[in-house]
């Protein structure tokens, strides 16, 4: 797809990392499924993706994680 942000550029299928803060918990995750524009490097995460990241984040919460680096899984 064409980026929306620089409009020049392609995105093309990739991993990013995402760090997600709420009150005093941090999570980072690694290797995240994206699209990733190849001219500004714009990052962009499906809906499908998104919400098994706030679902995870859910989780952690409520394990009383304060920090956590994890590499993404579905």
């Amino acid at each position: 797809m064409k980026c929306a942000i620089c409009r020049n550029g392609i995105t093309e299928e990739g991993y990013t990392t995402v760090v997600l803060e709420r009150d005093q918990m941090t999570l980072v995750f690694k290797r995240v499924p994206a699209e990733i524009c190849n001219n500004c490097g714009e990052e962009y995460i499906s809906s499908e993706v998104n919400k098994a990241l706030l679902r995870h984040a859910r989780k952690e919460l409520n394990r009383g994680v304060t920090l956590e680096m994890l590499n993404f899984a579905a």
